[in-house]
């Protein structure tokens, strides 16, 4: 027998066996200094490697805490999710930015007051207020100069957010009454049936040179066409100031009236026309306030204007 050939197989044994044992997995328990908790970790060689609880997690009954982020539709729909889960810490966030306001109410906030018990904040309710195609449709046009043909195919398609108003008869804001009395009183302001006047005299005079416009004390404009068709009278056609719109802020929210001055300028013989729609931003704060005061009214938690912890 070869002596040598042993004690190098015995060798080569010993090693495999040591490799084997120092790399072999094995389930450890690893405990947090500062709290005690104690989780499972699997240790192979120099690594060891935490197991995530989520491997366990189609092995239980239940979940063990609630999470997730409910998006919800109307106000009413958020109102019943929160009441149907909220404790006595949860806690509603607003957020008034006016191209995407939002609500989150965070149903498993941490524990009241400095020394409470935190939580981990994943169950939620989620709201984004669905602009109206109204407000979208004002303001996405608002400030933009036109042609005389956009702009009259602009005011009949929206004619029916034009509100008829007779000031002094009418109850108006009184912000929107004193602007309306700034710039010359009521018959400043445009009714429906004089936009669609307008309308049809910009369509009828398109390809018109523009002989005047002149701004007069009322605060009308007056401008007179010179018409290229020989059968047009070519009359004077008045641009009112203003103009009232009832819109709503947010779908199958309440209507707001909001004030629109109607501009125009003249450049190389023919009209630019614009309208500027006057502090819709008191107008949209307003409306999101309240929405966010029905929330706190109805589910009697707390709102902060802002956005949770991530």
């Amino acid at each position: 027998m070869n002596t040598t050939t042993v004690e190098g197989d015995g060798i080569v044994t010993e090693v495999r066996d040591l490799v084997e044992t120092y790399v072999k997995a094995e389930v450890v328990e690893i405990t947090e200094p500062s709290t005690g908790v104690v989780a499972l970790a699997v240790r192979s060689g120099n690594s060891v490697t935490p197991l995530t609880p989520t491997i366990f997690d189609q092995y239980r009954d239940a979940p063990r805490y609630r999470q997730g982020a409910a998006t919800l539709l109307s106000i009413d729909s958020l109102i019943d999710h929160i009441n149907r889960f909220k404790d006595t810490d949860s806690i509603v966030f607003a957020d008034d930015n006016r191209e995407k306001p939002s609500i989150t109410a965070v149903l498993d906030y941490h524990r009241v007051g400095a020394g409470g018990d935190p939580r981990f904040g994943k169950h939620r309710s989620l709201f984004g207020f669905p602009l109206s195609d109204e407000w979208k449709a004002w303001n996405d046009s608002n400030a933009t100069p036109m042609s005389m043909a956009d702009f009259a195919a602009f005011l009949e398609n929206r004619i029916i957010d034009v509100l008829y108003v007779i000031p002094g008869e009418d109850s108006l804001p009184e912000d929107v009454q004193r602007l309306i009395d700034t710039l010359g009183g009521g018959d400043t302001v445009a009714t429906p049936n004089k936009l669609m006047e307008l309308a049809r005299g910009l369509q009828v005079n398109e390809s018109a040179v523009v002989q005047e416009a002149v701004n007069l004390s009322s605060g009308e404009g007056v401008v007179r066409f010179q018409s290229e068709h020989t059968d047009a009278a070519g009359a004077p056609l008045k641009v009112p100031s203003l103009f009232l719109i009832g819109i709503p802020v947010f779908n199958n929210g309440p209507l707001y009236r909001i004030a629109a001055r109607l501009r125009y300028r003249k450049a190389g013989g023919r009209l630019t026309f614009w309208y500027e729609l006057w502090r819709t931003d008191r107008t949209f704060d307003h409306a999101f306030s309240e929405a966010v005061e029905r929330v706190k009214i109805e589910t009697e938690l707390p709102v902060l204007i802002g956005k949770p912890e991530a």
